[in-house]
């Protein structure tokens, strides 16, 4: 007996009409639909008139629904992995069990569609031929802090993701570990109230914060700084601070990587 395909189907993030042909197509010839939240995907497949059995998968119980996925892939059926919204395995569920059907030989498929973090830069304005997807900040402020140590000395635009009601507890955090730098919040994506905000950390002002947010935080143009940043390094050098100490000080200081304001201090 053949075994079945894993699609892995990227939905609409907001406006209905973000689905592809194919995306379409599959959802209406496999035989089971695991979805995130059954009430939501019933939305979107009510509004294409497509009737299939749903079977919840959400992050809570991934490894559980995963064993039951691949019985059914097992078995023969073809299974189509949707998230709420967008492509799954990107900050929504899905790895888990796209990794165990690698691991057991099973066939798996891309089904590509709308991402919210390609749509954001998209829309942002802001020119920069790479950037750092971060996605949801950890719940843990110790591994917050890790991570937010290690993203302070990139030197590219980093792109978060922010729940509802969250947005100015992170925007906060944000501009405490990382100091004030240009800031882009795009608002409801693809939807009625789709917005982009302008400003920095420590100044932006967004009308509403109910709703669903991306948020894109440039790096720290270092040349706008170079006076602040050669004077504290002279003080610090005249003080008997060594090189590095005194990069790393004001790297610190600035939310910017020590490498370039290492590469000042040996100038000096």
């Amino acid at each position: 007996m053949s075994k079945g395909t894993l699609f892995v189907v990227g939905t609409p993030i907001g406006n209905l009409q973000d689905i592809t042909l194919r995306a379409l197509d599959t959802l209406k010839a496999v035989d089971l639909i695991a979805c995130e939240d059954t009430r939501h995907t019933r939305i979107l497949l009510d509004r294409y008139g497509i009737k299939k059995p749903l079977v919840s998968y959400y992050k809570q119980k991934e490894r559980e629904g995963t064993e039951r996925i691949v019985d059914e892939l097992e078995s023969g059926k073809n299974v189509a992995l949707v998230t709420d919204a967008g492509t799954p395995c990107i900050s929504d569920p899905g790895a888990i069990l796209v990794a165990k059907c690698i691991e057991l030989g099973l066939s798996v498929e891309s089904v590509p569609g709308p991402s919210a973090v390609a749509t954001a830069m998209s829309v942002a304005g802001i020119y920069s031929p790479r950037f750092a997807f971060i996605g949801f900040l950890p719940e843990k402020t110790s591994d917050k802090n890790k991570l937010l140590d290690e993203i302070k000395g990139y030197n590219i635009p980093t792109v978060y993701y922010c729940a509802p009601h969250d947005l100015e507890r992170v925007i906060g955090y944000l501009y405490e570990k990382l100091g004030d730098r240009p800031l882009t919040v795009v608002k409801e994506l693809t939807k009625l109230h789709e917005t982009v905000y302008k400003g920095t950390l420590g100044n932006i002002e967004i009308a509403n914060d109910k709703g669903e947010f991306v948020l894109i935080v440039e790096p720290v143009d270092i040349q706008k700084e170079d006076v602040d940043i050669e004077s504290e390094l002279r003080a610090l050098l005249d003080s008997g601070m060594s090189k590095s100490e005194a990069a790393k000080q004001v790297a610190k200081a600035h939310g910017i990587a020590k490498n370039e304001v290492y590469a000042i201090a040996v100038k000096l």
